[in-house]
């Protein structure tokens, strides 16, 4: 097995660079880091994490917090499974491993939180929700834990960094984007009335709508327990197109309309966001707005493993781009 010694002579290095390097030392150049981790990775060595731990008091581990699992709807996203993935991949660049809380509850997600921290089983996390009042932000920023959020700043904006979209922007260049094909009656259709991204991409269809002189709809819930009032609004108000708060619930919406003999685009056009695998799964294809969800991925660690090193960096809001892929669930009016 591969040691230090072994490492440095591989690098023409000292032993102390190689140490210095592991931890990723700043007194050590770029073009040295390289020259000693090339050696590592012909030589096959693997650092003792046990010693590193208690050099430098670190696990090298991240924590990922998901948000509450307490239906299907949320346990059958693919966002979730597609940032795991991005922040997996990052988290393993920089030599980190990541561990998972969950749980049905913010209640048991805070327990599962506490654990991690006294067992020293992360040394930061990553919460891939954001709510107010949040009793797992709550105790990090009271043990003065590094933490990021992926979701919108909602409180303690001067102590927290979160890594979003700009939500209500996307809203917004959704209402023009449908305006654009000719569309004047346009809705906004969400699964519940409470969800913080859906508020935010809702307030955009609010502001555009009002900015291009277009009347503004009540949003309408897509949930079997409401059915027969969103199809009473549906034809009340004539609209033409629609504005969907994910793919997942625009999937499904569009499969009850054409269980219902409407068409989409030819009666609706519909448009959704986040782009994700199962937007090209059934026909018609969705256009949808690519939220870029390994970016938001890697953002997440990359800032997180900046808080680690330098825990006076100040609180920030990170907002990534996104963009339009137009697919066959709108046409021109």
């Amino acid at each position: 097995m591969a040691t230090i010694k072994d490492v440095a002579r591989r690098a023409g290095v000292s032993p102390s660079t190689v140490s210095r390097t592991l931890k990723d030392n700043p007194s050590i150049s770029k073009e040295t880091k390289a020259k000693v981790r090339a050696a590592m990775d012909e030589l096959g060595y693997v650092p003792n994490s046990a010693a590193q731990m208690l050099a430098t008091g670190l696990t090298h581990s991240l924590g990922v917090v998901l948000p509450p699992l307490t239906d299907r709807e949320n346990i059958s996203q693919p966002f979730y499974m597609e940032i795991l993935t991005a922040i997996n991949e990052e988290a393993s660049c920089n030599s980190q491993v990541v561990s998972i809380a969950t749980g049905a509850t913010l209640e048991e997600l805070v327990k599962q939180v506490e654990l991690m921290h006294r067992q020293k089983r992360a040394d930061g996390f990553i919460i891939l929700y954001s709510e107010t009042n949040d009793p797992v932000k709550d105790y990090l920023l009271k043990e003065k834990v590094p933490f990021v959020v992926v979701g919108a700043a909602v409180d303690n904006n001067d102590k927290v960094t979160y890594i979003d979209n700009d939500n209500k922007e996307l809203g917004q260049e959704a209402v023009n984007y449908l305006r654009t094909k000719g569309h004047q009656k346009i809705g906004f259709v969400t699964d519940d009335l409470f969800g913080q991204v859906g508020q935010e991409r809702y307030q955009g269809y609010i502001e555009a709508t009002k900015e291009f002189n277009l009347e503004t709809y009540p949003e309408l819930v897509f949930s079997s327990k409401v059915i027969d009032s969103l199809k009473e609004n549906l034809k009340s108000n004539q609209l033409t197109a629609l504005i969907v708060k994910d793919d997942l619930i625009a999937l499904r919406f569009i499969q009850w309309l054409n269980n219902q003999g409407i068409r989409v685009p030819e009666d609706y056009a519909i448009i959704s966001f986040n782009n994700s695998t199962f937007s090209e799964i059934m026909h018609p294809f969705l256009t949808t707005y690519d939220i870029n969800i390994k970016e938001l991925g890697k953002e997440s660690v990359l800032r997180l493993l900046d808080l680690l090193k330098n825990p006076k960096t100040k609180a920030q809001k990170i907002t990534i781009p996104f963009k339009l892929i137009e697919r066959e669930s709108v046409s021109m009016r």
